[in-house]
């Protein structure tokens, strides 16, 4: 007989994600307080128990209050992959509980960024990630990528004197928010808010590296790569745009994928993409990944997020508003809805 509880010491959490191959560094405590006090969502986490006390699993889930992407429950925000976590029988009861949670809190849209074998849910596809299996043998990696493009373009960026270092100062992220903030507003969209990356940083510092790309003394790109069990995730990488003809990202990746197959590392996740970024899923698959589809569960069906439509004519509206704003406002209006986003 299963318990389900909203509570539990973090020492049994973490056992429970030790134990468990499908846990993801969106499941620990790190990321609950990370996204507890980075923005206004309330969590609800719950926990399966056994007679005896021990965990079997977890669902962690956030509730979002907004009116430009309705007002829902989440597991997690600003995850690509996460949802009810431990045996069959923990995940079908955890998953029951949530769908109480919906009337109790006057919530009427669950979404649980991983498939749930319920009769209840849709799953969607909307996005995929590209997955490089690592090796300490790092020849073999040198091998697997694109040799007219990855392999050229890395070693372009060394013919032009780009080099990388990892740093974790609050000045280095500073300067990486910046370019983060000319990348996005490039593509026309909302960019993360400065609070974002330096909370990132004094929550989970142990769990992140940022990578820097530096030519003729400046930086000119960076990368973020966020580390759980033998998983990394490329999970936010930025450049100026007037730097691009030099690879800075070519640069930054293939040191990353090299400390982390140095570091004994398994898998390489290049991050979620739509599939209607066809130049981000190829220059993806170029590194030698695996493609892995991703499914999203929603209750109740044909509920999607305003950010997962990128054809329509609101979205081409959005993105020409960005692309006027000076960039003061810009980084104030980001501030302002980019949580709504999660």
């Amino acid at each position: 007989m299963l318990k389900i509880v909203n509570h539990t010491h973090e020492d049994k959490w973490r056992e429970l994600l030790n134990e468990l191959d499908e846990a993801t560094i969106y499941h620990t405590p790190e990321w609950r307080r990370f996204l507890e006090n980075t923005f206004d969502y309330r969590p609800h986490y719950i926990f399966a128990e056994d007679e005896t006390g021990k965990l079997m699993g977890m669902l962690p889930l956030f509730e979002i209050r907004s009116r430009l992407t309705r007002d829902r429950l989440c597991s997690v925000p600003f995850s690509h992959i996460c949802g009810p976590i431990g045996d069959s029988s923990a995940k079908e009861e955890l998953i029951n509980v949530a769908l109480e949670y919906l009337e109790n809190l006057g919530v009427k849209w669950l979404e649980v960024r991983n498939e749930v074998g319920s009769p209840f849910f849709e799953n969607q596809n909307s996005f995929s990630t590209y997955i490089l299996n690592l090796s300490s043998d790092i020849d073999s990696i040198w091998k697997k990528l694109d040799k007219g493009s990855v392999r050229w373009a890395i070693k372009k960026s060394e013919k032009f004197g780009v080099s990388v270092e990892s740093r974790n100062t609050i000045e280095d992220l500073r300067k990486f928010y910046e370019l983060n903030c000319m990348t996005k507003k490039d593509l026309g969209v909302p960019c993360h808010p400065w609070y974002f990356f330096r909370n990132l940083l004094k929550f989970l510092n142990n769990n992140i590296t940022l990578y820097i790309a530096i030519k003729d003394h400046e930086e000119i790109a960076g990368g973020i790569m966020v580390y759980f069990k033998g998983t990394v995730i490329y999970a936010y990488g930025a450049s100026n745009p007037f730097a691009l003809d030099v690879h800075p990202y070519h640069a930054f990746i293939w040191r990353s994928i090299r400390d982390a197959c140095l570091n004994g590392y398994n898998d390489y996740d290049f991050g979620r993409c739509s599939y209607n970024n066809r130049g981000l899923i190829e220059f993806k698959k170029r590194w030698g990944t695996v493609e892995k589809a991703l499914y999203y569960s929603k209750f109740p069906g044909h509920n999607s997020c305003i950010s997962e439509n990128r054809t329509g004519m609101g979205y081409s509206i959005a993105q020409r508003a960005i692309h006027s704003m000076p960039m003061m406002i810009y980084e104030k209006f980001s501030d302002q809805l980019f949580g709504c986003f999660g």
